[in-house]
């Protein structure tokens, strides 16, 4: 059979392959668009103040349902606004506020997208709202919307740092630094000015809250500023006082460390670890136990901690001396973790350590042994003597490099609560200076005879 010519010409061909042919409807073009709803004028007359607050509010209502479902015809909502603009006069009685605040969180959810240079208004409402310390929750539920939580500031950028701050003096709850959190994150450069005096007034509520959903959430927004802004130097004592003691919580504990090793990777960190050095050695914080705590933990786990910083270059013997500055006002919680920060930076890196930094050490050790004599916590001297155990096996292995009769002068003071093994030890040192070429070595050897064989 012979093929049956096409239809359509090469040259049709061709211009359809360029998209120059003729076009073909679209069989979609007939579909009409969603019906846009329109506000009548009876609808609008029925929110004047010529009803009644009842009326008003049921009508109000209405609205809502309708304003997220669907769409209002151009202009409709800016007609329905000036019909219920006057129940927002501070003298209208707050359900009648809240009704039509309500109606605007509706109208933003459901007409966003038309509302335009409406955003800008809107907000202004919220923000110059009087009295400014009431219907908080109501007109945070209307900034949440206008901004997604936070997220999209479009035509508010100039006033947000001025409502973050007003809101912060007047509604700072869990809730709106949920928004704060992502107001940071997402529009950080419009609150530079204003980050000095936001983490302050975030660090005073983290020290003065029971709540720990507050502290939890307002340590997310540290976070935020740290991570997606810059934390302001200003602001870096008060920062780092905050977490000192907000650590000793233990639920806490482990979120506290993440954010301060992010600040100590920064180029605020030897900054930081001399500030938590000045907070140990300055007088105005000595009897403050949870703070001198939690600068004795973060200094010791920044710097030979498992997760220690690289990045840092503070030897041990700059900061130790500042370890045994703050036992000068004797505590017990202080000095057990200035006993497990030491231990643990002893049994890492005790065999590189020098003469210098063994003497501080030596120094701290003899503290706690005048402590652990006042204070009756059994834990504390456990932990003490097993410390004293750990340096004894140093210098078993020729590893300890500070002074042997310093080390043993201090083991000897509490000889009688010593195991067996430690008490052979000494007495093996001791008997190394007792030769017949040196003077005074009867009496050496009768002291050592009367202490550790006759008694």
């Amino acid at each position: 059979m012979n093929k049956q010519p096409s239809k359509e010409s090469l040259r049709d061909r061709v211009k359809g392959i360029f998209g120059l042919g003729s076009t073909r409807p679209h069989s979609k073009q007939t579909e009409s668009k969603p019906s846009e709803f329109i506000i009548t004028l009876d609808i609008l007359m029925e929110l004047t103040p010529e009803y009644s607050l009842h009326h008003r509010i049921r009508v109000i209502n209405h609205l809502c349902d309708l304003a997220k479902s669907k769409k209002f015809e151009e202009h409709a909502v800016e007609a329905v606004w000036k019909a219920v603009e006057d129940m927002m006069q501070p003298e209208q009685p707050p359900e009648a506020r809240h009704a039509v605040l309500v109606l605007l969180r509706a109208i933003i959810q459901g007409q966003g997208e038309r509302l335009g240079l409406l955003r800008a208004y809107f907000f202004k409402i919220i923000l110059d709202y009087q009295p400014c310390n009431e219907d908080l929750a109501e007109r945070l539920e209307v900034f949440k919307a206008l901004t997604e939580n936070g997220k999209d500031i479009t035509h508010l950028e100039e006033e947000i740092a001025r409502f973050v701050l007003l809101w912060m003096d007047i509604g700072l709850s869990s809730d709106f630094l949920h928004v704060l959190v992502n107001l940071v994150k997402f529009n950080s450069c419009y609150l530079d000015e204003n980050v000095s005096l936001m983490v302050q007034k975030i660090c005073l509520l983290c020290n003065r809250t029971t709540s720990s959903t507050d502290i939890e959430v307002a340590l997310q927004v540290l976070d935020a500023v740290v991570c997606y802004n810059c934390l302001p130097s200003d602001s870096l004592a008060v920062f780092i006082i905050t977490l000192c003691r907000t650590v000793n919580v233990k639920e806490f504990c482990e979120s506290c460390w993440k954010l301060m090793r992010k600040v100590l990777g920064t180029h605020l960190g030897h900054s930081a670890i001399y500030t938590m050095c000045r907070i140990m050695e300055e007088s105005v914080y000595s009897e403050d136990a949870a703070l001198l705590r939690g600068a004795v933990f973060f200094v010791g786990m920044a710097l030979w901690g498992a997760h220690r910083l690289s990045a840092l270059k503070n030897t041990p013997a700059q900061v130790l001396p500042s370890f045994y500055k703050a036992m000068s006002c004797a505590n017990e919680v202080v000095s057990y973790e200035i006993v497990l920060s030491i231990s643990r930076l002893i049994k890492k890196y005790g065999r590189e350590l020098q003469i210098v930094t063994w003497d501080i050490l030596l120094s701290i050790i003899e503290r706690l042994l005048q402590q652990i004599q006042t204070m009756g916590s059994s834990d504390l001297k456990v932990i003490v003597y097993e410390l004293l155990s750990t340096v004894e096996e140093l210098y078993e292995q020729s590893d300890f490099h500070g002074s042997s009769q310093r080390f043993f002068s201090l083991v000897e003071k509490c000889a009688d609560k010593r195991p067996d093994a430690s008490v052979l030890t000494l007495i093996s040192y001791r008997a190394q200076s007792i030769q017949p070429a040196k003077d005074g070595w009867l009496q050496n050897l009768l002291k050592l005879m009367e202490k550790f064989f006759r008694s």
